[in-house]
């Protein structure tokens, strides 16, 4: 059986990243802030930076700008989220519960779990013995009220919720059992937990509502002159410290903090007034980001009251109206100034009567003029898999050395949203890309080009000018624009938007979407659209990595697309990929059963020539051997027709087996020039 050494997998999964920064950024990618946690703990990895018994330790929640303060370290960002688990590969997950309200239902410590609770994501315990963590997003008002508890509904229910608290994301360790936490079922998304839900729960349980939220104290002087505690926004102005005079950190905290209630959904003017604010003192302040993003984000976790809630919601009602008349308004302008392309349409006689056109791009496998999505699991090499058939695409070589390819005349492209443009182009060369009909367009760390027009417009005119036929497009996650990739509507109107821009905008005839496939490897992330828009779908799925395989196999289903789960063979020499012959996932792990029996029957039939298969079968479980029934059948038949072992029919029509070669009975001549070399 082929197998992937470590090294190979390594080339494969892409750029060196151990895998507990994989999966965080992961988690961050799906909305969750998160830190490190000590190895197969709970308690945060990074140690406070202020001594014991100290003020700073117990009020502090970052503004020091130093790390160490549990869940206020927590981040979405990926350099900061780098940052945090450098030198931790073995590091726990924790996930800030900002945003959420998560129910923690202890079974051994009594918790009752009632039948009123809206399906969500549910996070299952390492522990094992039916723990869950019950994810839901804050929705209504009364859901942002909810604050952390233990014994909330009784004993055994606590409840994690708002800034400062957080849990233990999957696949962390339990801290007991060293055994994983777990998504019970990845498909399921969170539910934004509204009013009605919440008073159907606390009902259940016989509580009281969660208390009514109290307005955030404000320091700004409101209609009238009265103020509401604190100098006002006009007085800190008015009186900067002197610089150096060690205020500054305090001062330029509560100016950030009168911005940023002042500008709640405003960052750009936030960030605006408070670095006007910090020149007064000193232009260069160093920690003037870490104030910042501290106030703002302890700024973003309060609650809203009622009516400053509904006055916030009729605003961006209102803006967002604005929004669509103006983009009706641009659509028709533009209508006049360029015209679409005329309508594909025809009688069934009149498109009969086309020439015809090939139907594959790549035969049984990618449709022409298709839109081809890639679902691949971690570290199965998503990246090699896109420049092996970007290869075969331009020098007509069969794909994965059997699926032949209708070649690009013109050139391809990859809009590279994931990966350092120099890093890109060594894993290229060393696949032996034609450097001079491929083009890298690195959209790493800037602005999303397909959601601003200008942007969109320069870009197309590079691909359409350099004649791009075929687009990569990697991954989705980072090309995608719209603010829930798990709502169909926007995920469809955005794949509707890339094929209009591959097509109508760039010129090119096929699209290649990658996505980030879920926790099984069996699904795309997030929206189901992702599966219904393309014409055909290839998976990229992981051998059982926990019994050794480390091999990737390649399925595909769609439109007259049907190709059966194979397993892929990598040679690290050429950055090669091909088919082994071998079939699906299950089918290697029955060879692999097979061939661990071989030298056990080889040792049971030197010992005994002639040796019967019950007496093998006898021989072999005498030895320790645990097997299914069949699978040392199995193991002889396959072992008789390499020519492996001797076989003759004894009394009764019974098997007798002898080694390979012996007089008394026959032995398949073995095929020459077969071999097999482990990648």
């Amino acid at each position: 059986m082929v197998r992937l050494d470590p090294e190979a997998v390594q080339l494969l999964g892409g750029p060196d990243e151990p895998d507990v920064v994989t999966t965080a950024l992961e988690w961050a990618e799906r909305g969750w802030a998160v830190f490190p946690l000590r190895p197969n703990e709970k308690m945060p990895a990074i140690a406070s930076p202020h001594p014991k018994g100290s003020k700073e330790r117990a009020e502090c929640t970052g503004q020091c700008g130093k790390l160490g303060h549990g869940a206020h370290d927590a981040s979405r960002d990926p350099e900061k989220i780098r940052r945090m688990f450098a030198g931790r590969p073995n590091a726990n997950i924790g996930g800030a519960t900002l945003g959420r309200v998560v129910f923690d239902f202890d079974i051994h410590h009594g918790g009752e779990r009632r039948d009123v609770f809206p399906v969500t994501r549910e996070h299952l315990s390492g522990r094992g013995n039916g723990n869950v963590h019950v994810v839901y997003l804050v929705g209504g008002g009364i859901a942002q009220r909810i604050r952390s508890g233990t014994h909330v509904f009784g004993a055994g229910v606590d409840i994690r919720a708002g800034a400062g608290s957080y849990i233990v994301l999957p696949p962390s360790t339990h801290p007991e059992t060293g055994k994983s936490y777990t998504v019970a079922d990845d498909t399921v998304p969170e539910h934004a937990l509204t009013d009605d839900d919440v008073r159907v729960i606390w009902s259940a349980y016989g509580a009281n509502l969660p208390g009514k939220a109290s307005p955030a104290p404000s320091h700004d002087l409101p209609v009238g002159g009265v103020r509401l505690g604190g100098p006002s926004i006009v007085e800190l102005l008015s009186n900067p410290p002197e610089r150096g005079s060690g205020q500054t950190n305090d001062w330029l905290t509560k100016v950030a903090g009168h911005y940023a209630h002042r500008y709640h959904d405003k960052r750009d003017l936030y960030v605006l007034h408070v670095r006007l604010a910090a020149a007064m003192v000193d232009s260069s302040y160093e920690d003037i980001e870490t104030v910042m993003d501290s106030i703002w984000g302890s700024e973003q976790s309060k609650p809203i009251p009622a009516d400053e809630r509904e006055q916030r919601i009729a605003e961006r009602v209102e803006a967002k109206l604005i929004e669509h008349e103006a983009k009706a308004q641009f659509n028709r302008a533009l209508a006049e100034l360029e015209p679409a392309e005329p309508f594909d349409a025809g009688s069934l006689a009149e498109i009969l009567a086309r020439p015809d056109t090939t139907r594959f791009r790549v035969d049984g496998l990618v449709l022409s003029e298709g839109f081809t999505t890639v679902v691949a699991a971690r570290k199965t090499g998503k990246t090699t898999f896109n420049l092996n058939l970007a290869d075969s695409l331009l020098t007509g070589r069969d794909f994965l050395g059997r699926f032949p390819v209708e070649p690009v005349e013109g050139r391809i492209a990859l809009l590279n949203f994931e990966v350092a443009a120099k890093q890109v182009a060594h894993w290229a060369n060393l696949v032996g890309v034609d450097p001079d009909r491929f083009d890298i367009v690195t959209l790493r760390g800037r602005r999303n080009p397909l959601l601003h027009p200008q942007d969109r417009a320069d870009l197309a005119e590079y691909l359409r000018g350099r004649e791009v036929e075929f687009l990569f497009v990697d991954p989705l996650s980072q090309a995608f624009y719209g603010d829930n990739a798990n709502d169909n509507t926007q995920m469809q109107r955005f794949l509707s938007d890339l094929d209009t821009f591959a097509r109508s905008e760039v010129g090119a005839t096929d699209v290649v979407l990658n996505v980030h496939a879920g926790w099984n490897a069996d699904r795309s992330r997030g929206a189901s659209a992702t599966e219904d828009h393309p014409d055909s779908i290839i998976w990229l799925k992981p051998g059982d990595r926990e019994k050794g395989d480390r091999s990737t196999y390649i399925e595909a289903k769609g439109r007259d697309v049907d190709v059966e789960e194979m397993q892929l063979a990598f040679d690290p020499t050429t950055y090669r990929l091909s088919l082994t012959g071998e079939g699906s996932r299950r089918e290697v792990k029955q060879a692999q059963k097979r061939s661990d029996l071989e030298p056990e029957i080889l040792r049971l039939v030197a010992a005994k020539p002639g040796i019967n298969s019950g007496a093998i079968t006898v021989g072999l479980k005498e030895r320790g051997n645990s097997f299914q029934k069949g699978t040392e059948n199995d193991a002889l038949r396959a072992m008789r027709a390499a020519g492996r072992i001797g076989w003759k029919k004894g009394p009764n029509n019974a098997s007798l087996w002898f080694p390979a070669g012996h007089p008394s009975a026959a032995t398949t001549a073995p095929l020459a020039g077969i071999g097999e070399e482990a990648f």
